[in-house]
């Protein structure tokens, strides 16, 4: 009888060690899961709206209130190093289109981000890398396509142009996304769905813009890093601004609007 009792006295820690350890495995599967591996499973398309035939408009609309390209605004965000007007050390040192004043390459991690990346986020509000793919992208005004481009695996390019009530056009430019639903010429109104976030596996992301001119070709002036190099043969622009003077090296020199800023006080 003695030896019953101490058995079962044994087992019930065991029990409650295995129980314990059986509720960690499962509150860590659904946090890892949340977090990081719904990312690796394939997100189905949006289903796109069906638009009407149109007639091309010779200038944008007068756009009164702006929102944000990913909706719910709070279910997308930046990294750190990814928001407007910063520098990014991850990118390394690898060559793009500018040059300093000796001529030589810039390292890509100097460089100064002319956008804001949005990734999709996770249930307790972090980045979960690739939960943004095949997201709708919506058009954050009322506006008139301007451009698309091809941008190769990286997705394509669209650009909207947009009247404010003061006269002036801002542009919104959506980077890598797929699947668009508009064309050159075609009215787009606030909220509409105009693409698709392009695959990129887990970096998906939207690298929006936000900003005053239109045609990148001949962004940066002479004598600037931009200019020295091959960035101004690129119509959509490079998304990135940088030169060896610090007071023309921020994107706002080159036109750029902080995209969450303006949104935030045009809604």
């Amino acid at each position: 009888m003695h030896a019953l009792e101490r058995q079962s006295g044994c087992g019930r820690p065991l029990l409650l060690i295995f129980i314990g350890l059986l509720g960690l495995c499962v509150f860590g599967g659904i946090f890892l899961w949340e977090s990081q591996l719904k990312g690796f499973l394939p997100r189905p398309l949006p289903v796109f709206p069906t638009v009407s035939s149109y007639a091309p408009w010779p200038a944008p609309p007068v756009a009164t209130t702006f929102d944000y390209p990913l909706l719910p605004a709070n279910d997308y965000g930046p990294l750190a190093i990814t928001r407007y007007g910063l520098q990014n050390p991850a990118q390394g040192d690898r060559s793009n289109c500018f040059r300093d004043a000796s001529g030589g390459t810039v390292p890509f991690s100097q460089l100064y981000h002319a956008g804001v990346d949005l990734f999709g986020l996770n249930s307790v509000g972090q980045v979960g890398w690739g939960l943004a793919k095949n997201a709708p992208v919506h058009a954050v005004a009322d506006g008139v396509t301007v451009f698309i481009m091809d941008a190769g695996a990286e997705g394509q390019v669209v650009g909207v142009g947009h009247r404010l009530a003061n006269g002036s056009d801002v542009y919104s430019v959506y980077w890598h996304v797929g699947h668009v639903q508009v064309e050159p010429g075609q009215p787009v109104s606030q909220g509409q769905v105009i693409a698709a976030l392009h695959d990129m596996g887990l970096n998906s992301h939207l690298h929006w813009e936000m900003r005053t001119f239109l045609d990148g070709s001949n962004l940066f002036p002479p004598g600037t890093a931009g200019a020295r190099g091959n960035c101004n043969r690129q119509i959509a622009g490079v998304g990135y601004t940088w030169d060896d003077n610090p007071a023309r090296a921020h994107p706002s020199y080159y036109g750029y609007l902080d995209p969450t800023g303006f949104v935030e006080s045009h809604r």
